[in-house]
């Protein structure tokens, strides 16, 4: 459920960042000059390398989750395992 929730804030986000630089992008071909609009572009552009970092990071940090969620669920199954084998050998 959280995934669908995370995919629906990144396509508001997208959605918004597009709706933004298409709006930057014009404004400097009508005045390329601009420095308020040169300013805003560069921090259009450093704001969507920030957030591409942040879900970068996320994702990466859901991957090894998982991936130590595995292990122990793995390791946990082979001492069940190992116990099991163990008490037959016991009685």
């Amino acid at each position: 459920m959280q995934d669908k929730i995370d995919n629906l804030e990144d396509l508001k986000y997208y959605s918004n960042m597009l709706l933004c630089t298409g709006l930057v992008k014009k404004w400097r071909e009508l005045k390329p000059d601009n420095p308020e609009i040169k300013k805003l572009s560069k921090a259009l552009i450093e704001v969507t390398l920030y957030v591409i970092r942040l879900q970068d990071d996320l994702h990466n940090h859901k991957t090894a989750f998982s991936d130590e969620r595995y292990a122990k669920n793995k390791a946990l199954l082979e001492l069940k395992e190992l116990t099991e084998k163990n008490q037959a050998y016991e009685i």
